[in-house]
């Protein structure tokens, strides 16, 4: 211990001061970028991120307290990144991502007006006006954002340990400042364990939350020394024995401990974050039920499919990560899956000449000299999308555009199998299947993550023998 913090107003010059600092102390650097790379694994984009963590939240996100999320994907993920309790991180909202831990050295750096001017000239070149416009337009969004977070002001001195101002300092003159502080700041032997619990705690929450088909918001959760204790309400109840489950497979998770007994975790220290072990694991571990899903039945209109898909994308906004892509089709005992539609065919579907109309194609072919796809922009116009006849078109059956199922699994089988149906027919959504009745699908989505955790955490930083 400990994780040093730097916090600043935009070019500051606060990765100078963390590279500093990491040669002096020999602790790992990880930057924003970094950070907001590693917590893709909950299924939030960059994007995403980097607008969570920077902006004031708009009325949406107010209402449903979305922007939450994202705090708790960077706890999560920068517990996971600072492992063994050291490191240096430099990036927006450190301040209050470790608040309340006795193990972190939080500084805020502050730096003449000239110097950040300077500065954003040279990394965005920008004029000397449309630099102070960029800093001030920052530092008043990322004020509004504290205020709005945490009912706190940044520039509050009160949040932080330490505050350097680089008017009459230069960078290597405050790293050695820094330095010696953290080499002589005596913090308590436990510090490192209420590091570990704070980390075990995120990690259990942002998996239930992110990568889970369970009501997160409804578990109550504690952690310490390996040991997560659950409890909630009626919802929780309803789905204790499940849930146990999950919290059970999630790496550092030594036994779960709720009012009705505790359960051993499985031993590996390859179990993920994502709640799902690397050995043995099957399509029933990984899939998303079909009810957290979209679907709807073969009576259904194109109307109707396109309301499920826009249904569950709102659902999406409260907690779940995945944003659906297709619909599921069943049949009307919503028993057997029939079929899929992707977003494509809905569109495609809301426009009748496109089902019926490929002689006008093959003439623009001849008419007009392009090598390759003839440009959509000749075939469509965007305004029929929007007109009576999209409309009675939406209330043809869904059945007329659907495309068959290309390949699917059954509930026992392997993530290998699962793998290889995938890859074999090219497609990213696999049905999983409980002999004819569907009984959820698997993502490439979530496939993908669990093998990019592990490659992150377990592959090195360069091709072996390079460094």
């Amino acid at each position: 211990m400990p994780i040093v913090s730097i916090s600043q107003g935009s070019y500051s010059g606060s990765k100078q001061l963390a590279d500093a600092l990491s040669k002096r102390l020999g602790f790992k650097v990880v930057r924003l970028e970094d950070a907001v790379a590693a917590a893709k694994r909950y299924g939030i984009s960059e994007e995403e991120m980097y607008r969570g963590l920077d902006m004031p939240a708009n009325f949406f996100e107010r209402f449903t307290q979305r922007k939450e999320r994202y705090i708790l994907a960077m706890q999560a993920t920068l517990g996971g990144l600072f492992a063994d309790g050291n490191g240096i991180y430099c990036g927006l909202v450190g301040q209050f991502i470790f608040h309340g831990l006795c193990g972190v050295f939080k500084v805020r750096l502050v730096a003449p007006l000239d110097f950040r001017i300077n500065a954003t000239i040279a990394s965005l070149r920008l004029s000397h006006e449309e630099a102070v416009r960029y800093i001030r337009d920052a530092d008043e969004r990322r004020a509004k954002w504290g205020r709005q977070m945490f009912n706190a002001d940044l520039n509050d001195p009160d949040l932080y340990d330490l505050v350097v101002n680089l008017e009459h300092m230069n960078i290597e003159t405050a790293a050695d400042m820094i330095t010696g502080i953290i080499k002589r700041k005596e913090f308590p032997e436990d510090c490192y364990r209420q590091f570990q619990s704070f980390a075990l705690e995120k990690r259990v929450r942002a998996a239930l939350r992110f990568n889970s088909p369970y009501e997160s918001d409804s578990v109550q959760i504690q952690a310490a020394d390996g040991v997560v204790t659950l409890s909630g309400g009626a919802s929780f109840e309803g789905s204790r024995a499940a849930i146990v489950d999950f919290v059970s497979r999630i790496r550092g998770v030594r036994k779960v401990v709720t009012d009705a007994g505790e359960v051993a975790s499985v031993d590996s220290t390859l179990d993920l974050d994502l709640g799902v072990s690397t050995r043995d694991t099957t399509a029933r571990d990984v899939m998303l039920p079909p009810d957290g899903y979209p679907h709807c039945t073969l009576s259904c209109t194109i109307r109707d499919a396109v309301v499920a898909l826009s249904a569950s994308a709102v659902k999406l906004e409260d907690g779940y990560t995945m944003v659906p892509r297709y619909v599921l089709i069943l049949d009307d005992e919503r028993r057997e899956l029939r079929g899929i539609v992707s977003r494509r065919e809905l569109l495609k579907g809301l426009i009748p000449h496109l089902q019926r109309d490929k002689e006008s194609e093959a003439q623009i072919r001849k008419l007009v000299p392009f090598a390759g796809q003839v440009p959509t922009d000749l075939l469509i116009r965007w305004t029929s999308l929007f007109t009576p006849a999209a409309l009675e078109a939406a209330r043809r059956p869904v059945s007329s555009i659907m495309v068959p199922i290309r390949g699917t699994v059954q509930v026992g089988d392997s993530l290998s199998t699962v793998i290889s149906t995938m890859l074999t027919h090219g497609v990213d959504l696999v049905p999983v299947l409980d002999g004819q009745r569907v009984a959820g699908v698997v993502l490439m989505t979530n496939i993908f993550d669990i093998v990019a955790q592990f490659v992150m955490e377990h592959g090195g930083t360069g091709p072996r023998g390079r460094g």
